[in-house]
Parts: structure tokens; C-alpha cells; sequence
């Protein structure tokens, strides 16, 4: 079941995630500038890749997901690499920009935070991000109440505190919101995409092609092919001072 999660959740998000990787970096980052390299850490399936390229010559993007992997968006200024989760596979003080768009509170750990030290220019720059887009009234539409399994645990706000910051400075933080319309087909990838909501609405539906049976169950309830969904948005940014 798991391999099959894992599949079916690299299919969805793949499909369709929220445009916000790009405005959360800029305000992050000084704009116009083009950095020679950047490294993305747990890039998913390439969107917060892509959005890197915005500021980075060449983009590495690594990924302990074979399966997200597999559904990665190709791009002429990226490479993508599986991780193995313990070491890069990349000279010391390589990069400008390190990036962790949603990626951090997986695998949070010294040893990272070593690495990505290690593989950081001094004076480069750590960008941790994240967004929470508030689903309950989609749910609610679905008449089910959210869940409360492993994605409540879920830190939007994780950083690097608690570990030895001592090659390491903080430079700042942000916290925003957002209103962002989105269509019914794209929203039911959402859902799809947690593996909770993935798991909650297989019990409450046919399992025959869940996202079609979603999909028309948000357009019988619905009077528009579009909803307007809330975001909340997370950054901080660390300079690495070796």
C-alpha cells in the first residue's frame, strides 16, 4: 500500500501544486540576480526547482522520492538526482542558493544541516519555505470532516532551531497570506495529493477511479468550476557564515 500511496500521490502532485514556490522566493531574494548555482533539497517532482531557475544559473534538484522522481519536470537548466538522505553528492562549497520548499521537517537532522554547510559557498544563502492551503471547507463541501492522522503533525513553520547553528546566521523571516482561485479539477489533485484526505475520501467513496468520482462530487455541490482557497505562506532565510 505504501509503494502504491507513493505512486498515487507523485501522480497528483505532479499534476497540479499551487504557483507559490516563485513569489516566496522573491520575497526572499534580491531580484535580477542570477547566482551561478543552486541547489534544491527534497524537490519533489521539480516545481520549487523551476521556480529557483529564477535566480540560479544551473539548479541542482535532489530527492529521496524515486517516485516523485519519476514525475519530475524536465528543464534545460536542471538536473535531478535521487538522495539517499545522509550525503550529497557534491564538492564542498559549491552553491549559492540552498533551497527547502516544504522539505525540511522530513529530514531535518545535524547531519543535514552539516551538508548542506558543507556544500554552501560562504555567504550563501539557506532558504526554508513552505505554504498551508486550508482545505476544510472542501472537505466540509464533501460533507467530511477533516482528518486528524500524520499530516496534523506536519511543522509549516520548521527551521533549523535546536541544532548547532554556529556556521550558520539568521537573517530573517516571513509569514503571509494568500487568496488564490483555483478550479475544481485541480483542487480534487490537491486533495489527492495528503495522503490523509487520500485515505479519508477512499473510505467515503467509490474506489474506482477516485479522483473522477471527487471531481463530480465537487461539481454537483458547487455553482462555479473555480474555488477560492486560503494560503498561508512560511520562509526564513539563514546566510552560511564558514
Amino acid at each position: 500500500m505504501a509503494s502504491e500511496y507513493d505512486q498515487i500521490t507523485a501522480f497528483h502532485y505532479a499534476s497540479f501544486r499551487p504557483s507559490l514556490h516563485l513569489p516566496i522566493l522573491k520575497e526572499c531574494l534580491e531580484g535580477g540576480i542570477q547566482h551561478p548555482s543552486g541547489l534544491d533539497v527534497g524537490c519533489g517532482t521539480g516545481q520549487s526547482s523551476i521556480a529557483l531557475t529564477h535566480f540560479c544559473k544551473k539548479v541542482k534538484g535532489v530527492e529521496p522520492s524515486k517516485e516523485m522522481l519519476g514525475k519530475s519536470i524536465q528543464h534545460p537548466r536542471i538536473t535531478y538526482s535521487y538522495y539517499n538522505g545522509q550525503y550529497f553528492d557534491y564538492r564542498d562549497s559549491l552553491f549559492d542558493l540552498i533551497t527547502f520548499a516544504g522539505s525540511l521537517y522530513y529530514g531535518k537532522s545535524q547531519q543535514l544541516l552539516d551538508e548542506v554547510i558543507r556544500v554552501g559557498k560562504k555567504n550563501s544563502r539557506i532558504i526554508i519555505y513552505d505554504f498551508e492551503l486550508s482545505l476544510d471547507m472542501v472537505l466540509q463541501r464533501l460533507n467530511l470532516e477533516p482528518s486528524l492522522g500524520q499530516d496534523s503533525n506536519y511543522d509549516h513553520e520548521v527551521h533549523f532551531n535546536g541544532l548547532n547553528q554556529e556556521h550558520i546566521a539568521l537573517e530573517k523571516e516571513f509569514k503571509g497570506n494568500l487568496q488564490l482561485e483555483i478550479s475544481i479539477s485541480n483542487v480534487s489533485h490537491l486533495l489527492l495529493s495528503s495522503k490523509d484526505n487520500y485515505n479519508l475520501l477512499l473510505e467515503s467513496f467509490e474506489k474506482n477511479d477516485l479522483y473522477q468520482t471527487v471531481l463530480q462530487e465537487l461539481r454537483s455541490r458547487m455553482n462555479s468550476e473555480n474555488m477560492v482557497v486560503d494560503a498561508k505562506t512560511y520562509s526564513t532565510v539563514y546566510r552560511i557564515k564558514k
